[in-house]
């Protein structure tokens, strides 16, 4: 056989088996579900031992229209370390399949296997693919949505070729929690991915995480920010919304530090998406579920650590932000993200995290170790190639400290408008920077 016939495709699938008495009458049909499968035969669990070249019908749905039946000769028993699935795994290698049902089969498998998919796919511009059942995949190239030409997915085709990538910890989150953000290498590619149920249906995106990571310079970040990052501590806040960015700017400035600067940097990261290699620094890259429970827990452990440079991937609760200022005061230089669609909501979201009786608090320390908000979005090149960083800066000076403790946001607009002196720039100043370059079209000026 060939070695994609032998190749087998780890994943769990729900079966049903029977097995085949000597006199040629079936057992009651038992549910359960496959360990691995091939187009020569499949491992699935069981709660029993079943005899050794026992004939067994196995049969799964493929479709609400289709399924695959064939029947095989038990070869192998062993015990299973997931007795919540099974306590033994039985090996069956298929002995009778007509050629309707073998080319079914087939095809499924090559649904199963979703790098055959991946490699119909030209990634230069692609941001997102997205895997929704009753349609082919669907790339999304900036604002476009592109069907990929091949024939629609069912439902059940989407769950078997999306749930195939899981390892056994991803999978146990994924059916906890139903839905699980992970990267997935495919060759010299990298994806961020998103699973997640949708009207009880398993569907997912894959982001489109670059191979190199850029410059400040290449991402068109002002020179202020490479002085953010020259300081020894402070807060550096990076805003934006999702799609904007903002993990890329965090990986840029970790780069910058690594080759400018001695220095411990722990980065706490869920998932990892840019990998790092020691230049300058030693960097420790920590992800939240696989190397620690939480952001809190890790940025809260990290301060026994001594880094000289800590990194927390997105601020999403009260008890984050709050080892965030802790760290700055401490110290440390920390870089981080969070939602906001500009330098105010920002400000705002950061105190809308506490209860009131503590905001004023939290006003005061923020003011002392802030250096700057830098907010982002990303915009359609007006040549069709790429995307290119609009970014907003906001400088932190002693006027502002003053403006923060008092919590009003209402004047922040003027500072980036008249600051231009420190550095500072507003999102309107930086979209019409890069319309005169003509970088991008005048439709993004219509909204300023």
């Amino acid at each position: 056989m060939g070695e994609e016939e032998q190749r087998r495709f780890n994943f769990r699938f729900p079966i049903k088996y029977e097995k085949i008495l000597e006199d040629g009458a079936f057992t009651i049909p038992v549910a359960t579900f496959t360990k691995d499968i091939s187009s020569s035969g499949l491992s699935f669990y069981t709660s029993e031992i079943i005899r050794l070249n026992l004939n067994v019908r196995v049969f799964f749905s493929l479709s609400p229209e289709e399924s695959v039946s064939f029947v095989g000769r038990v070869v192998r028993v062993e015990e299973s370390e997931k007795e919540e699935l099974g306590k033994y795994i039985t090996v069956v290698e298929i002995k009778d399949i007509s050629e309707e049902e073998r080319n079914k089969l087939a095809r499924f498998l090559g649904y199963a296997d979703i790098g055959r998919i991946l490699e119909r796919i030209d990634l230069e511009n692609v941001v997102d693919i997205h895997f929704v059942g009753g349609y082919p995949p669907i790339v999304k190239k900036f604002n476009k949505l592109i069907p990929l030409d091949m024939e629609p997915l069912s439902k059940e085709k989407v769950r078997s070729l999306l749930l195939n990538i899981l390892d056994d910890y991803q999978y146990r989150i994924f059916k906890q929690q139903k839905e699980i953000n992970f990267i997935f290498p495919y060759e010299d590619a990298r994806f961020r991915v998103n699973l997640h149920f949708q009207q009880g249906n398993v569907e997912g995106i894959f982001r489109v995480v670059p191979s190199e990571i850029k410059t400040l310079k290449e991402l068109r970040l002002p020179s202020i920010v490479e002085e953010f990052l020259n300081n020894k501590k402070g807060l550096i806040l990076v805003a934006g919304r999702t799609g904007s960015g903002k993990t890329t700017t965090l990986a840029s400035m970790v780069e910058y530090l690594n080759t400018t600067r001695e220095g411990i940097i722990i980065c706490i990261e869920d998932p990892i998406e840019y990998v790092h290699t020691n230049k300058k620094c030693i960097i420790k890259q920590r992800e939240v579920g696989k190397d620690t429970l939480s952001f809190f827990n890790a940025a809260k452990n990290a301060l026994r650590q001594n880094p000289d440079i800590l990194v927390i991937g997105e601020i999403l609760d009260a008890e984050t932000m709050d080892i965030t200022l802790t760290a700055a005061e401490s110290g440390t230089l920390v870089l981080t993200s969070l939602h906001a669609p500009n330098s105010a909501y920002a400000l705002d979201r950061i105190v809308s995290l506490f209860p009131a009786e503590l905001q004023f608090h939290i006003l005061t320390r923020l003011s002392l170790v802030l250096l700057g908000i830098i907010t982002q979005e990303l915009v359609p090149r007006a040549d069709g190639k790429g995307l290119v960083l609009a970014s907003e800066v906001l400088v932190i000076n002693d006027a502002l400290r003053r403006i923060i403790r008092q919590g009003d946001w209402k004047q922040i607009s003027t500072f980036l408008q008249t600051g231009r002196a420190i550095g500072m720039r507003s999102m309107e100043e930086s979209l019409r920077e890069l319309y005169r370059e003509g970088l991008i079209g005048r439709e993004y000026l219509m909204n300023i």
